[in-house]
């Protein structure tokens, strides 16, 4: 409800009232406050919602170990935890199929016409936020998309500015999710295995997630 209905009109309204801006006809301007109350309103909703999205999530142990990890606000952990059923996904792989990071058949996962999507696109969507959020804040996974575009700008010359720039941000956003399935399945009890991380050369190493903040301890 928060993202698809009323954040949705907030920024409809909000996109209207910047189109109005330059408009001072008459008509205009009183259309221009009629916008700014509905937009206000949906301003105050939105708070509204992320307050009580705050108390109902607040306590549990991986929303909070999620917030001690710079980049992840609590709202972003609290979408993250509400959409993944933990138990439900047994591997890292299976949780990166499930949030739409998967390679399939040595290509990562497309929507296919006519068949059902085999990941959650909103699951997708807002681990794509977590890795932007990680690039604007100086968060310690940027070191995996540092090390992913340099690789991919030396082994891929030919593609584009744009698509080295997205599987980067792939390669980091896998590697915080190994760290989400670890971290959470050894706080609900349940099986782990180690997060492997590919580095350079095909060589695999283990990159353990307190070194990029998480506190399952504390959260417990």
């Amino acid at each position: 409800m928060r993202d698809r209905v009323i954040q949705k009109n907030r920024i409809a309204f909000g996109n209207r009232l910047a189109a109005l801006e330059n408009e001072t006809d008459e008509a205009s301007v009183s259309t221009h406050l009629r916008y700014n109350r509905w937009h206000e309103r949906f301003m105050e909703l939105e708070k509204e919602l992320d307050a009580d999205i705050k108390a109902e999530a607040e306590g549990i142990p991986i929303v909070e170990c999620l917030c001690s990890v710079k980049g992840v606000s609590f709202t972003l952990a609290a979408k993250l935890v509400g959409m993944i059923d933990i138990e439900r996904a047994p591997t890292i792989s299976a949780l990166w199929r499930y949030a739409g990071y998967a390679v399939i058949n040595g290509e990562r996962e497309r929507p296919t016409k006519g068949e059902k999507l085999h990941y959650n696109s909103r699951l997708k969507k807002d681990c794509y936020l977590v890795g932007s959020s990680f690039l604007k804040c100086g968060s310690p996974y940027r070191e995996f998309y540092d090390s992913a575009k340099l690789d991919y700008e030396t082994k891929r010359p030919e593609w584009t500015k744009g698509h080295r720039h997205n599987a980067a941000m792939r390669r980091m956003i896998k590697v915080f999710l190994a760290h989400l399935w670890m971290t959470w399945r050894e706080l609900e009890g349940l099986t782990t295995e180690p997060p492997y991380i590919i580095g350079r050369n095909g060589h695999q190493r283990i990159v353990k997630p307190d070194r990029f903040g998480w506190q399952p301890e504390e959260a417990a």
